[in-house]
């Protein structure tokens, strides 16, 4: 047997008034016939003033809102309706127990069909819920922030007008402006004159899945900082919608160093390519054969030269093209030549194992001359080698006849030197004669001085005529020879004793001749002069630094204290003096009562190109 329900009225009422959300019921003049406790203690209203009231007379504010129009929809088409408190904030005037402002969402229901028209209104706190969400959305937002905010690179958010409504610290230290000074400006108060505009841009980025759309392809532009001064930057731009508004975030990267590497970089780029150009051209210009070789000896590059070459240059590998292994052409079949053998060695070599460079010589059954050359190229492209011949043959006989040349010119300056000596000789046996005959003592001194001055002179000829080259004399065996004579000439050792102690060091004819006769002159002096006993006289010749040093002392009396060589009367220390000066020579003097000792000191002269002789076989090469 079914179950006896109460009448329907009173238990659907206590139903109503118990649910935790406000219920009404209107009638199609929307007047309330229900009024529940919970829409009592939200509103503040209690039954008994509403009930029977139209409900937009008891709350005029609500009166044109969009909740009256949702109820007149309703009750006229018996179509049900949702407010959300997201799109329709102005809904009713409701509190929470402590005060605040309740959030809720209504829902607005046709009563069944069959009777008078009216609806039920259902209204449901949806408070914490929204706060819970407020809550999540607020930490989202702040680390979403935090990590914008920690970016290096500037990020600026605009609404669709282009005013800036947020920018990250990035963008601050960017620009060199605070946050609070852009915020409400036009974004273009940060892009340079000539920069894109920044809301065509964004019109071809409009909001896609979720609200954000990427740009597609980033923009280089010119942003301006605050005190004028411009930056290179690089715009990805997005557009995005929230809450129903649109907004434009950009990020603004600053390029200037990669600009101005790239800009290098086509410098550079530009600088190689002019570079190779003028390579290309030069080695083109060069009367030499010139290829590149791979690591595995195949032509991978030749000049024209190389290319124009003619049937009459045999230079080894002529013939060969790009593409071609110039070690197996010029070492196989009928083109092997035994002549490359040493070059072919060598070049393998320095393919294999990265030798030094290659350099040989070879004549052509033509009797053509080649040089050939080779170098690594390890840090080309195709590794390798560089190869080269030169042809040489009219070189080669230039240099044959500048040998010849040179070999006469050594033989007609050993010739000169021999009869200059042979004529000094001849002047100085003259002299001898001549002092034979005088009867006067003193003139025959004066005879003899000549006469070995004279042959100082001769004795540097002869040394000149007697070595292989002619710029430059070894002037210690020179000093030697000369001590030696003029002891012989004194008298032997009964009348002197001369010391030498000398470097082995060269002199140009130009020094060793004034320097001889400045030798000359103060051991013939040290002799003559030397007291009562024999002559006791050192002579050394060193290098010290960057000077020559000629000393000569003797055990002599002795030169007066007061003695100024550039004063003397005597011919001899005038001669010393008038040397001495043409070698830029400083002459010291140091006496004392057992002796005296003369230092010429001279700088060491440049070098003298060496002029040696050829032989014959070297001449008719």
């Amino acid at each position: 047997m079914a179950p006896t329900l109460p009448e329907q009225p009173t238990w659907a009422l206590d139903v109503l008034g118990a649910l935790d959300a406000g219920i009404l019921l209107l009638d199609r003049h929307c007047h309330v016939l229900f009024w529940n406790g919970w829409m009592e203690q939200a509103s503040a209203l209690p039954a008994r003033q509403i009930l029977g009231h139209e409900l937009f007379d008891a709350l005029p504010n609500l009166r044109e809102s969009r909740l009256h129009s949702a109820v007149r929809d309703t009750l006229a088409t018996g179509a049900p309706g949702v407010l959300s408190h997201t799109l329709n904030p102005m809904l009713f005037p409701l509190r929470l127990p402590d005060g605040r402002r309740m959030v809720h969402n209504v829902v607005i229901r046709p009563l069944p069909p069959g009777g008078e028209a009216r609806c039920l209104i259902q209204v449901t706190d949806v408070t914490a819920a929204v706060n819970r969400e407020r809550v999540l959305r607020e930490q989202r937002d702040a680390r979403h922030r935090a990590i914008v905010d920690t970016a290096h690179d500037a990020i600026i958010t605009t609404d669709t007008r282009g005013m800036v409504q947020w920018m990250n610290g990035a963008a601050a230290r960017q620009f060199d402006y605070r946050p609070e000074e852009l915020i409400g400006q036009s974004v273009r108060t940060l892009l340079g004159e000539e920069s894109p505009d920044w809301l065509d841009m964004a019109v071809r980025n409009g909001p896609g899945n979720g609200g954000f759309d990427a740009a597609v392809q980033p923009v280089e532009l010119t942003g301006r900082r605050r005190d004028g001064s411009t930056v290179d930057l690089e715009l990805s731009m997005a557009r995005w919608e929230s809450e129903g508004r649109s907004f434009i975030t950009g990020i603004l990267r600053d390029i200037t160093e990669r600009r101005r590497a790239r800009e290098e970089l086509r410098a550079s780029a530009l600088a190689m390519r002019q570079l190779a150009e003028q390579t290309k051209a030069t080695l083109d210009a060069l009367p030499a054969f010139i290829a590149v070789l791979d690591r595995s000896g195949r032509i991978v590059s030749v000049n024209r030269a190389w290319a124009e070459a003619g049937p009459e240059t045999t230079f080894l590998g002529q013939g060969c093209i790009v593409g071609d292994n110039y070690l197996e052409h010029c070492g196989k079949g009928y083109t092997a030549d035994p002549r490359a053998d040493a070059v072919m060695d060598g070049l393998r070599i320095l393919l294999d194992e990265g030798a030094p460079p290659v350099a040989a010589e070879y004549v052509t059954a033509s009797q053509h001359w080649f040089r050939c050359l080779a170098a690594p190229m390890p840090a080309g492209p195709f590794g390798g080698a560089v190869l080269m011949h030169i042809d040489v043959t009219e070189i080669k006989s230039m240099e044959a006849a500048l040998r010849k040349l040179v070999s006469q010119k050594s033989t007609l300056l050993r010739e000169v030197n021999h009869r200059v000596k042979n004529s000094l000789q001849l002047v100085s046996s003259l002299l001898t004669l001549q002092t034979l005959s005088l009867p006067d003592a003193t003139v025959r001194v004066h005879f003899q001085d000549a006469r070995s001055r004279i042959e100082a002179i001769a004795r540097v000829h002869n040394r000149l005529y007697q070595a292989d080259q002619f710029q430059t004399i070894e002037f210690g065996t020179y000093l030697k020879e000369l001590c030696e004579d003029l002891g012989r000439a004194s008298g032997g050792d009964s009348m002197c004793d001369i010391s030498v102690r000398t470097d082995v060091i060269d002199l140009p004819i130009d020094h060793a001749a004034p320097l001889g006769l400045i030798a000359n002159e103060l051991i013939t002096n040290a002799v003559k002069h030397r007291g009562d006993g024999p002559a006791l006289v050192t002579v050394t010749f060193r290098r010290e630094a960057e000077t020559l040093v000629l000393t000569i002392s003797d055990r002599g009396p002795g030169l007066p204290a007061n003695f100024d060589i550039r004063k003397s009367r005597s011919l001899g220390m005038r001669l010393v003096s008038s040397l001495a000066g043409q070698i830029r020579a400083e002459v010291g003097i140091d006496t004392t009562v057992m002796g005296t000792t003369f230092s010429i000191t001279l700088p060491v002269p440049e070098a003298t190109p060496l002029l040696e002789t050829s032989s014959t076989a070297e001449c008719e090469g």
